[in-house]
């Protein structure tokens, strides 16, 4: 290779940097795949669950200092490599970055594994991203999208668009959506803005969001909030579905079903009106409970510091409450009933998914089968090296040259049909 931006007493160096740089990446390619590999072995076992731990990713940002999005990639692509063994040897060779690997292994099939691991190994990492982006385009449009978790797709995200607007997108679960909407109409009322606006309606909701925040930021605006039964959330929920003695219906007013382990999270810190019913008709109301007063909030705060949840390294200001012996079988709100939870292990345990029990001193947490649940210990990593790697093993064979992509895209889309077809069952 030439570098022709480089002085001539530099040729040498430029050459065995470039040399360096290729064959460190590629010892590091080999790195991530054993690492990928690894993670799928040791998630299968639960080696990582345990005090405080809330899933293997968070478990590996702790032990690696990879983020949480890398972290279930790596999980992932280690599943992945199981069933593209052409794919997987690559990678484990150092032919392929992990940034490939993560695209490819997207799209990528049995059937269609020798054909793609082509595509992966010529196409520059940028090239293969927009290859891949534009195959699950097409397969999304062929298959209906299958619905993912409530938990795991929620999130807002922001950005700035061309016209120096800030553009928000919030995916929120259906409990929080009722939060959210409650809030936004309480202040919206019933008539749009006036001109000038598109759309009247929408920007009334946009001109509320910046109340509430300019009402979070002052930390005052007594009056921001015209109605107190206006920004109520409505939940219908069956007091059997509360205790645990039986099932019911638990629903959000206007809104979707809730679990029964989200009503019980939501009873532990929210003012509840109960509301007798009769085949679906109020016939009586009932007082409502109190939520936890600040003082008391203040209080369990400076005792709990954190999620109690061993381990948990969640502050107090982004906790919830906790009743351990819940309201609706007698538990009172004071601070020998109260603990700190994290919204995961808040929503874990109204899952079933660990149990709580009061001792001397504090809660213990525990299994169903009584194991004491301790923080993790976190031992130490060793590296390890791959004898066959150069300084071209990761080159893109493509060497990055342009592309008509639309047209790639369909012959690859194509082939990949074809190779399905004939590894169907009755081809």
């Amino acid at each position: 290779m030439e570098y022709a931006s480089t002085s001539p007493e530099n040729q040498d160096l430029a050459k065995a940097l470039d040399d360096r740089i290729g064959e460190v990446s590629a010892y590091a390619h080999v790195a991530l795949a054993q690492v990928a590999k690894a993670s799928v072995e040791f998630d299968a076992i639960g080696g990582w669950s345990g005090g405080g731990i809330r899933s293997f990713p968070h478990w590996l940002t702790i032990k690696t200092g990879f983020d949480m999005h890398t972290g279930a990639e790596l999980l992932r692509v280690g599943q992945a490599m199981r069933l593209l063994p052409k794919i997987a040897a690559a990678f484990e060779a150092g032919q392929l970055s992990f940034d490939k690997v993560r695209q490819i292994t997207t799209v990528a099939t049995p059937a269609t594994d020798e054909f793609l691991l082509e595509i992966a190994q010529g196409a520059s990492g940028a090239q293969l991203a927009r290859i891949c982006r534009s195959l699950r385009r097409i397969a999304e449009a062929d298959a209906p999208e299958q619905a993912e978790d409530h938990l795991s797709r929620r999130g807002i995200w922001m950005h700035w668009d061309e016209h120096g607007m800030l553009e928000l997108v919030a995916r929120l679960t259906p409990e929080d959506a009722a939060v959210v909407q409650a809030a936004l109409e309480s202040i919206t009322g019933s008539r749009p803005v006036p001109e000038p606006a598109d759309d009247r309606w929408a920007a009334r909701k946009v001109d509320a969001l910046v109340a509430m925040c300019e009402h979070v930021v002052a930390g005052g605006a007594e009056n921001l909030v015209t109605s107190t039964a206006a920004r109520q959330v409505v939940v219908h929920v069956d007091v059997g579905v509360l205790t645990g003695e039986s099932a019911g219906r638990c629903f959000v007013e206007g809104g979707s079903a809730l679990s029964a382990g989200a009503a019980r999270r939501i009873g532990c810190e929210a003012e509840v009106i109960g509301v007798t019913e009769r085949d679906g008709l109020p016939i009586d109301v009932g007082r409502k409970q109190r939520m936890v007063p600040d003082r008391l909030r203040l209080a369990v705060h400076v005792r709990d510091r954190f999620c109690r949840f061993p381990g948990c390294g969640v502050p107090a200001y982004r906790t919830e409450a906790h009743h351990h012996e819940h309201w609706a079988l007698g538990g009172e709100t004071n601070l020998d009933n109260l603990l700190l939870l994290c919204g995961f292990h808040h929503r874990r345990h109204h899952s079933g998914a660990y149990r709580i029990r009061k001792i001397v001193g504090g809660f213990s947490f525990e299994t169903d089968d009584g194991h004491v649940i301790q923080p993790p210990a976190r031992d130490p990593v060793s590296a390890h090296r791959h004898p066959d790697i150069g300084p071209s093993t990761p080159l893109s064979l493509w060497g990055g040259e342009a592309m008509q992509f639309s047209y790639a895209v369909s012959l690859i889309a194509d082939a990949c049909a074809f190779a399905e077809a004939r590894a169907a069952p009755n081809s």
